[in-house]
């Protein structure tokens, strides 16, 4: 069983992706959330949480199309807890999530030659054409199943 959570965070890096054996289309990336918590001293102790996310389809597109390291992001998906073995024999776990939903939060419309956001295009809205390939993906798509890749 996996829960549902809403996360806001900017992108750690550029989307990658892949197309798996099914020819669906599939983005990876994470998320870092910062948290703010006052220590016993008194002291604001500032923390980043990561979280691996996984778009696939349509969605995948347009956040590998779209979405830029540092920009910040909604996401609402399925979480699941990860755990392996690195190159160095250290047991790693992580918090992974599998896209259902996301929004853009305050991306420029337009990127420079670098792929960064031109500061003169920053605007809290969502371009049109975003918009428009939003609105054609289903909202009936299926999460369940063992045809969706791990995240690792």
């Amino acid at each position: 069983m996996s829960a549902k959570v809403t996360i806001i965070g900017n992108l750690g890096r550029d989307p990658e992706t892949r197309v798996n054996a099914n020819k669906t289309f599939i983005a990876n990336f994470s998320i870092a959330v910062n948290n703010q918590r006052k220590a016993a001293t008194g002291e604001q102790v500032k923390k980043a949480d990561w979280y691996n996310i996984t778009a696939t389809g349509k969605q995948a597109q347009i956040l590998a199309e779209y979405a830029r390291k540092g920009d910040p992001l909604l996401v609402e998906g399925k979480q699941t807890f990860s755990e392996w073995t690195d190159r160095d024999g250290n047991q790693r776990k992580s918090i992974d999530i599998l896209v259902q939903d996301f929004r853009f939060l305050g991306m420029g419309g337009s990127r420079n030659d670098e792929g960064q956001a031109a500061p003169e295009a920053a605007s809290n809205q969502i371009p049109d054409d975003i918009r428009e390939a939003l609105a054609t993906i289903p909202d009936n798509l299926d999460f369940s199943g063992d045809n969706f890749p791990s995240v690792m």
